[in-house]
């Protein structure tokens, strides 16, 4: 589904940039896929000269073991100045920057320096959480699986400004989010637990994560071109190069090319995505993990096995992740990690059996053609007969779901409603619990999951679905919060007229239903100006101003109750027969005003 989706996306894309002519070293050999690095070559050339898809640049290096198969430079990393993508051009990896949290865990682990299953609070300061809900221990196999409990941060984890980059432990403290769900019970993504379990690194290893990963990772492999830190200060060359790159988003419509500029956002908690560097040295650390003399362990069995499944789809043997890299299955099973930044898109997969990877890199944080399409031109299409030799789309998945990586907790507890999914999908039954949806343009796994309290999910990847059966009256609860904001603006307007004119009517309890409305206005203003606080302030809600709205929130819940109440024992007092409705009309929307403030937690600033 994931796949069909961001498909759809790039076919509504109108027009095409330059393309760079491409260089295929070895034109014969067959990929995985069935076709030749040769016919890779010319799909990507068509792809890049087709006007009906838009993009700004591309890099695409395909190898097999130790010899490069195939590299393409596509499109400009400057429209305005006409300067294209070639071998010197710095991409953000995004996501990526956790294999490197994860390859080093291992190191540590076959030292005997680190257990995967102990709990990180052994390796950790004392006193180092302030919001854990659960006494369970939360093991580094959580962080790797991304089971660990947190829901997203609401906190800042950017920040435009290079000097106020905060120290790797200060950065995880100031945006510790909340524990909702108890460890190993849902898979939510989470950048929070991968970042800690670099400090985790730091704090067994001794040594600034930063510098351990040049020292252990970086130099054994004469990466010479990649940087690790949010500022890219360890690597003079990456950040010449990173400020000479821009950023481009393409209209799905018009298909023209908006310039974002540098687009220099530093993530604070820098191990879960700050990593920067060339297609060169990606391939390069590609290389390696598929080499079987694992250059990057002592031992090639700890690369064996940081390749073994640590988690499962349904109740099969179909690994989902391992030790933190992800698998996806394609024509064959390749192991990988996928990035995205405000600035940039980048995917490393690989399939160890035939020591085939791939690696793209492109400066659009919203995707293009060529991050959807090279995965299965070298791979291949995902099919239900990878493992059933026969069957057919018997099963049907049904229901609304809510995403797992989500804020479940808290001032911003209405965004799963928000992106919420409705699955009516024709389903291939592989046995053990999992589906395969979708059709000849790309098929998504999931699989059936029960918590221990009886809820259902989906497992999809790196986060489950979480079925919500009374999603519609959630969503008919806030959509009745808005409309009633609007209608009480009104109301607040007659009223005004009607004074000015000398035509309002005196009635018991008509200050108080006013106050009511202002305040219900008051409020529904205030939720939505912390939605755009939320995505103005580098992806975070400062503490400050979460306790400004919090505290807004629960004033104007205050009044509205206030209102309700008034009104109502007015009612009550027989006084006023003539127009009762309007007390009943008042009660109600006030009572709807501060079920939704309390139902999805507005005033809640804290804990979260």
């Amino acid at each position: 589904m994931k796949r069909i989706i961001a498909k759809i996306t790039a076919a509504l894309c109108a027009s095409a940039l330059f393309a760079v002519p491409v260089c295929a070293e070895d034109a014969g050999c067959v990929l995985p896929s069935g076709i030749t690095a040769g016919d890779l070559g010319n799909a990507l050339e068509k792809l890049g000269n087709d006007s009906n898809t838009p993009f700004a640049s591309a890099e695409v290096g395909v190898f097999r073991g130790g010899d490069v198969l195939y590299t393409g430079y596509f499109g400009n990393t400057d429209i305005e100045n006409d300067i294209g993508a070639d071998e010197n051009c710095v991409y953000e990896w995004g996501s990526i920057s956790k294999t490197f949290v994860w390859v080093s865990a291992m190191q540590l682990r076959e030292q005997g320096m680190l257990d995967l299953d102990a709990d990180i609070r052994t390796y950790l300061p004392e006193g180092f959480f302030q919001h854990l809900s659960f006494d369970e221990p939360i093991t580094f196999m959580n962080l790797m699986n991304h089971n660990a409990g947190w829901q997203e941060t609401v906190r800042p984890i950017e920040t435009k400004d290079d000097n106020a980059v905060l120290p790797l432990k200060e950065a995880l403290q100031a945006c510790e989010p909340a524990q909702i769900h108890r460890p190993g019970e849902v898979t939510a993504y989470s950048n929070y637990g991968a970042a800690l379990a670099g400090y985790v690194v730091e704090c067994v290893s001794g040594k600034d994560y930063c510098d351990y990963v040049h020292e252990n990772i970086l130099e054994p492999l004469g990466m010479s071109h990649t940087s690790v830190n949010p500022t890219h200060s360890d690597n003079p060359w990456v950040k010449e190069q990173r400020r000479k790159l821009k950023c481009y988003r393409a209209d799905p419509i018009s298909g023209k090319m908006t310039d974002l500029g540098s687009r220099l956002d530093y993530i604070m908690p820098y191990p879960a995505g700050a990593v920067t560097g060339t297609l060169a040295d990606m391939m390069t650390y590609g290389q390696a993990l598929v080499n079987d003399e694992a250059p990057l362990f002592r031992d090639p069995e700890t690369q064996k096995l940081l390749f073994t499944g640590t988690s499962f789809w349904g109740s099969s043997d179909i690994p989902n992740s391992c030790h933190g890299f992800w698998a996806e299955e394609y024509g064959v099973r390749t192991y990988g990690h996928s990035g995205a930044t405000n600035s940039c898109q980048a995917n490393l997969i690989f399939d160890p059996v035939s020591k085939t990877g791939l690696a793209v890199m492109i400066n659009e944080p919203n995707g293009n053609a060529f991050m959807y399409a090279a995965p299965e031109l070298v791979f291949g299409k995902l099919t239900p007969d990878r493992f059933a030799a026969s069957g057919t789309a018997g099963a049907r998945l049904t229901g609304y779901y809510t995403m797992s990586r989500s804020t479940y907790r808290g001032l911003y507890r209405f965004m799963p409603y928000l992106t919420a999914l409705s699955l009516d999908e024709p389903a291939y039954d592989i046995g053990n619990g999992v589906y395969l949806i979708g059709d000849e343009n790309g098929m998504q796994m999931l699989s059936d999951k029960t918590y221990p309290n009886g809820a259902k999910a989906l497992g999809y990847g790196s986060m489950e679905l979480i079925r919500d059966d009374g999603y519609i009256m959630e969503l008919l609860l806030l959509t009745l919060y808005a409309v009633l904001a609007v209608a009480a603006l009104y109301f607040i307007r007659i009223k005004r007229k009607l004074k000015k004119h000398g035509r309002k009517e005196p009635y018991s309890g008509s200050a108080s239903m006013t106050a009511g409305n202002i305040a219900l206005v008051g409020s529904v203003v205030t939720w939505l100006g912390s939605y755009v606080v939320y995505y103005s302030g580098n992806g975070g809600l400062p503490f400050a101003a979460g306790a400004v709205i919090g505290v807004l929130q629960m004033k104007c819940a205050a009044v509205c109750l206030f209102s309700a109440v008034r009104g109502i024992a007015a009612l009550a007092s027989g006084k006023e027969k003539t127009r009762p409705y309007r007390y009943i009309l008042n009660a109600a929307a006030n009572v709807i005003a501060v079920s939704a403030v309390a139902y999805f937690e507005m005033y809640m600033f804290w804990n979260c």
